[in-house]
Parts: structure tokens; sequence; C-alpha cells
């Protein structure tokens, strides 16, 4: 957790105030017993009733000024936390978008969102909870215990060992109770799974009636989450009544003894008095110390994970920023190998595609077309052999310069709310209206502009679009701008053969070079180049005609789909 107090930079002073005001409001606490001790022996026990009026006032300046002080540092501890945990957000967030992919597929996008929101959430509310007692506990503890041994040294030794017992007591119970506390943890991240995955999937789940296996998913993920809270809630529970019997026990014992010295004048009926005040003063601050050391457990358990996003290694970022866009050679593949777990996924791919050129990818399901696009921007490095990019190798450049010199359509279309110009926009901010409107002529989607406009709501995900609208809205974003390469993987699946040929006749006029990642034929027939995959290795690489001879595989594609 002390590892992001880095992030309450900005509001230092106020960190420091706070808890000093608790602090000042902790002193005034501590000083009314000695005053109420007086009024006692002295105002009362002599009828002194302006002595006892005095004094009354005097009690009620504490308290007001100690109220006052009170709030200050309430605000000042609350807007701390609040600030700390806006940074830590912002960091987060912006910490993940920097994360490699294979990263981000490893922690998985619910736990993520679960530490992006209730961990960071829980980390804020410790530390406004420590501003606010991180003095004032100490201090009352040491103070109460001090004054209580400057009225009575023996009498003070039942403080000491109430103290003593309620400290042990509440740890046996934090001891028992966190680890349950740290599962139920964990197991809110299943319960985010749960529900994006039902989100997500509602229509697959409708169509197969599966709301009801859905509904028990949940619920066991969520049955589980509460049982162990109940199990952590169950033995928190014990920890008020075993206080109360503790400082109630104590309080007989400190009456009982303190009886015999008023008796025998070694004690006032006052200071008395005063020692239950301490005594019951230091078991409110005691049993804060429960409450703060189970919130503060809690987001240690918080933080280590919020910590573990923080520590994930960026994306290698290399130093070149400026891309030579008249180079001849535009991507070229020297033996790259990958896998994502355990045996290559691609092996030893080597192909060259050249400026203006068009190469087509293709293979059965589970060939690795996806995972050599992949490669190509930088969502995963090879793992063996070179990728080079307009002449120098891939990982040399910035991926900010990267990622801007490529258009990439994705296998499945990503479609954010907004409006049709929103979304074209994503490419390039600054590209004309004029612009847009040539790239939804050249992906074949005019009519999104006849229907919807520029200015059309456009609805998460694109569910008010069909496939074929969501795949040539992608394409026309990917021709917002001027790039040196466009990656299109598998864009053209949801289109019919017509729209598909139009397509691929019509961005034969845009600039650039082109890698087409299709299970089609005709999709990949007229590419300058083929390269054909089987089981992630490349067993062809040609044009159409050639290919057709000498590679068995590729006539049993055009066989099966051309007849």
């Amino acid at each position: 957790m002390f590892r992001l107090i880095k992030f309450i930079k900005g509001h230092t002073a106020e960190a420091v105030i706070a808890p000093t005001c608790k602090l000042i409001e902790a002193i005034a606490e501590l000083a009314v017993p000695m005053i109420i001790a007086n009024v006692i022996d002295f105002g009362i026990a002599n009828g002194d009733k302006m002595y006892v009026v005095k004094y009354c006032l005097i009690i009620a300046a504490l308290a007001v000024g100690g109220f006052l002080i009170s709030v200050t540092g309430q605000y000042l501890a609350s807007k701390v936390a609040l600030g700390f945990g806006t940074r830590l957000r912002d960091e987060t967030f912006k910490h993940i978008n920097a994360l490699p992919i294979s990263t981000c597929d490893r922690l998985g996008g619910a736990t993520l969102v679960t530490r992006l929101t209730g961990d960071v959430v829980n980390c804020q509310n410790a530390l406004n909870m420590f501003l606010r007692l991180v003095l004032r506990i100490p201090f009352v503890i040491i103070g109460a215990f001090i004054m209580s041994m400057l009225i009575d040294p023996i009498l003070a030794l039942m403080f000491l060992a109430m103290t003593i017992v309620l400290s042990a007591t509440i740890a046996c119970i934090l001891r028992l109770s966190m680890p349950r506390v740290k599962r139920a943890q964990k197991n809110l991240d299943e319960i985010s799974r749960q529900t994006a995955q039902g989100l997500t999937g509602a229509r697959v789940i409708r169509a197969f009636s599966k709301q009801s296996d859905t509904k028990k998913a949940f619920d066991r993920a969520a049955d589980e989450c509460a049982a162990t809270n109940f199990g952590a809630m169950r033995i928190s529970a014990l920890l008020t009544p075993l206080t109360f019997a503790v400082v109630n026990l104590a309080i007989i014992a400190v009456l009982w003894l303190g009886g015999y010295k008023i008796n025998s004048g070694a004690l006032t009926q006052g200071e008395l008095v005063a020692l239950i005040n301490y005594l019951t003063q230091a078991f409110f601050v005691i049993v804060n110390i429960g409450n703060v050391f189970s919130v503060f457990t809690r987001s240690a358990a918080c933080a280590a994970r919020v910590n573990e996003i923080l520590d994930s290694p960026v994306a290698k970022e290399g130093e070149t920023d400026t891309i030579d866009r008249d180079a001849q050679c535009v991507l070229r593949f020297d033996g790259a190998s990958f896998a994502y777990d355990g045996d290559y996924d691609v092996r030893d791919i080597s192909f060259t595609l050249e400026k203006d050129k068009t190469l087509g990818i293709i293979g059965g399901t589970g060939s690795g077309k996806t995972t050599i696009i992949s490669l190509i921007e930088r969502f995963y490095d090879p793992d063996k052999g070179e990728i080079y990019f307009c002449g120098k190798p891939l990982d040399d450049y910035k991926l900010s310069a990267l990622r801007g010199a490529i258009g990439y359509v994705p296998q499945r279309a990503a479609v954010l709310a907004g409006t049709l110009d929103s979304n074209l926009k994503i490419a390039d901010p600054l590209v004309t209206e004029e612009r847009e409107k040539r790239a939804l002529e050249l992906a074949q989607a005019s009519e999104l502009l006849s229907t919807l406009g520029l200015d059309g709501y456009v609805a998460a995900g694109g569910k008010n679009l069909s496939g074929g609208q969501r795949q040539r809205l992608s394409i026309a974003r990917s021709l917002c701008r001027d790039n040196v390469l466009y990656l299109f993987d598998d864009a053209t699946s949801a289109l019919d053969y017509k729209t598909e040929r139009d397509f691929i006749n019509a961005i034969k006029s845009v600039p650039g070079a082109k890698i087409l990642v299709s299970q089609r034929i005709s999709t990949v027939s007229g590419c300058d180049n083929i390269l054909v995959l089987d089981g992630g290795k490349a067993v062809g690489y040609g044009a159409h005609a050639e290919l057709k001879k000498t590679c068995p595989l590729y006539a049993e594609f055009c066989a099966s789909q051309q007849g």
C-alpha cells in the first residue's frame, strides 16, 4: 500500500494538515476527563456553582473547537483520498493501455476491470482512514495511559492489561478472518467475468435458451463470494461482544479497586471518573484499530493487485519515430516464429512485400493467419527470427509511429458507440468530410452515408448495424488516412461475393501495400503473391496460377470453392 503513496502528489500539504487536525482533536478529548474530575472534586464537592459553570463552559468550548477541527481534518483527508484515487485510477488505466496484449490475455479483462474500479476504491478508502486515524489512535492510547498513570499507577495497570487483552483478541480475529476476505476479493473477479460473459454473449445465450444455465453459473459465483464473506463476517462479529466483555470487566475491576482507594482517601471520586473515561476512550480507539486493520488488510490485498498491473512491463518501444514511406520493401519476414503457449503457432515464416503490392494469406482455421497480422502490428513479438518494416526491424520503431503507418481492419469488426463520423475519425481526428465519404465509397458502404448520415447514431459494438455494415465501416475507417501498409484480416467474411469483388477492385486504386487474409480463394486470387499456411507453417508462396500447380493444399482450396 505504501508504494502507492506517491499518488498523493499535489495534496501533500493537506495530507500533513489532516492528521494534525485529528491530533489536536485527540488532545482536546484527553483534556476533558481531567476537567470533569476537577468539577466533581472541587466544584460539586464544595458546592461552588460558579466553578462548575466555568469549567462546563470550557468543556463546551473544547467540544465545539474539537468538532470544527475534526470536520476540517475529515474534509482534508477526503480531499487527499479522492485525489489519490483519481490519480491512481488514471495511471492504472494508462498503464493497462500500454501493456502488451499477452499480459492482458494472462490477467483477463474481468480482473482488470475489478482492479481498476473496486480495488482502487478500497485503496482510496484505506488512505482516507489512515489520514484520519494514523496520529489519533496511538496518541489517544498512549495519552490515556499516561494520564491514568498520573492519577493512579496501580489502577493504570488495569488499563494496560485491558489494552493487551483487547489487542490479542483483535489480532486473533483478524488472523482468522483476513484470509477469507482475500478470497472474497478474488471471487469478485469471477463475478465480473460471469457478468461480462452474460452481457457480451446475450444473443447467443438467448438464441439457445441458455438463460437458466447462465444464471446458475452466476449464482454459483455469487454464492461462493457470499459464503466466503459470511465466513469472514461471522468471525468478525465476535469482535464487538468480546471487546465489550473485556472492557466491562476492566471497568468493574477499576470500580472495585477504586472504591477501596476512595474509602482509604488515596483516590478521589473525580479521579475515579476520569480513569473510567480514559478507559472508555481507549476502548473505542482500540476497537477502531480492529476496523482499521480489517480495512487495511483488505486494501493491502487490493493494493497488491493494483501493483501487479503497475509492475507489469509495458510493451517495448523503439526509438525511431519516422518511417521511410518511399522504401521499396515495405515488409519482410525473416524466419519469424511465435508461440502463445507451448509449441509454436507459426514457425519459420519468410516472405517479402514490396511497395504498392498485394499479398494474400490463406489457410484453414487455426493455421496462424491472424497471428501473422498480430506480429506485424506488434501486438506480440516473434520468439525467433526478425520482421522488417520499411527497411528497419519492427521493434526499432515507436509503436505510435509504426501503427500510425498501418491501416488495420481486425477479424472482428470493432465499432464504438457514437456517430458514423466519430468512428471514422478514430483513424485520423483531422480527416475531412470529403475523405470520409470517399473511404465509405471505397469500402462499398455508401448506403450507410445515405441512411445514417455522418452524424447518425451508431450503438456500442455496432448493434444497430448488420455484420456486413460493421465490417465495411471498419474498412472505411482504415482508409481515412494514407498508410504505408493496409492489413485486412478476414475483413470481407461477412460480405457477399459481389460486394467483396467490388471492394477488392476498388482498393487497387489506393496507394500502399496490402495484405488480404481470408479463407476464400476469390479474395486472394487476384493478389500479386499468396502465402499458404497449414498448421502454422508456410506450405506455399507465389501467384495464383503457380500455386494451383505447385501447392496441393491451395489446389484443394480452389477445387472445393471453385469446382
